[in-house]
């Protein structure tokens, strides 16, 4: 089993996956011109309050990622890898896997 992070640590991995994100081309103008802010207020807020935001939402046990992401729970993970592995302990050969 993983050892937890520290919530400092995943501080970090959510600043790093926000700016990454924010930093794309045209990414922050159109953050900006959905917010109805501008650019500048923007990046404003990304560096006066990023590290502070993302402490918030590390204590709070939560976490960044994209929005194509999904997230699924650890022992359900764990149960179709346990399953998987079975199945595929007991294929030898391709012939294994055809049905009669």
């Amino acid at each position: 089993m993983p050892t937890r992070e520290s919530p400092d640590e995943r501080a970090r991995k959510i600043v790093s996956s926000v700016l990454k994100a924010t930093q794309r081309d045209a990414s922050q103008t159109a953050i900006a011109a959905a917010m109805g802010c501008s650019e500048s207020t923007v990046s404003r807020l990304l560096s006066d309050h990023l590290e502070k935001l993302a402490l918030v939402l590390s204590h709070a046990g939560l976490r960044v990622v994209g929005a194509e992401m999904r997230c699924f729970p650890p022992d359900y993970v764990d149960a179709l890898l346990l399953m998987a592995r079975q199945h595929l302990n007991q294929v030898q050969t391709v012939k294994t896997l055809e049905w009669d």
